[in-house]
């Protein structure tokens, strides 16, 4: 899984470095530097060995759980697709996509590490709504990112007018009907894409083995 990732990964860089060489532009410049910041919540999950109540363990989570929505964020940067000169439409889809691909990728991967740690500790009736509340944080996050333009350093540089914009919403919900339907959609999505992947290892294996014995 993991080579496999780089290679995708590495793939997203090389059609963004292709089209700067090609175009002279760096018209998508966020592209790596929002893979980037995809890749934290992959590190920070990755780094914790155990499921120990530890200060370093409670850290590397808090900062996972800060990053974690920088990863399927890129699925919004779809809405940058459009015809422009001198780049085929087709190709800014393709690296588009696949940035979105590998930022959702690296995320889900993340929650993975995580939602094994957590079942080291609870059970698994206690670990899905747990699960469950990181994607609608998720989708939360999304919205303040792509609608508000806040992003994970806002907590350290702007905490006051990150914490106002958060408490306007949640206090009065029926006041922001955009942000809890994007919220719950992305939620739903994400959820369901998280499932199905989980699932996919074991279909794969079952056609192997059937594949095999004809």
């Amino acid at each position: 899984m993991k080579n496999i990732l780089i290679c995708s990964v590495g793939f997203s860089f090389l059609l963004y470095v292709f089209r700067v060489w090609y175009t002279g532009s760096f018209l998508f410049l966020f592209i790596p530097w929002n893979l980037f910041l995809a890749w934290l919540p992959l590190l920070f999950s990755s780094m914790i060995k155990d499921a120990k109540f530890s200060m370093r363990n409670v850290s590397l989570f808090s900062l996972w759980l800060l990053f974690f929505p920088n990863s399927p964020y890129l699925i919004t940067d779809l809405f940058h697709l459009q015809e422009r000169a001198g780049v085929p439409l087709y190709y800014d889809l393709v690296l588009l996509f696949m940035a979105a691909w590998n930022g959702l990728l690296m995320g889900l991967y993340s929650l993975r590490n995580i939602e094994q740690l957590l079942l080291k500790r609870f059970s698994a009736m206690k670990v899905k709504p747990i699960v469950l509340s990181f994607f609608v944080l998720c989708g939360f996050g999304i919205y303040l990112g792509r609608y508000d333009r806040y992003n994970s350093w806002h907590l350290v540089t702007q905490p006051f007018d990150l914490a106002q914009g958060i408490l306007s919403k949640v206090i009065s919900p029926a006041s922001h009907p955009r942000v809890w339907a994007v919220t719950i959609l992305f939620a739903v999505v994400l959820l369901l894409i998280y499932e199905t992947l989980k699932k996919m290892p074991a279909h794969f294996s079952e056609q192997a083995s059937l594949s095999n014995k004809n």
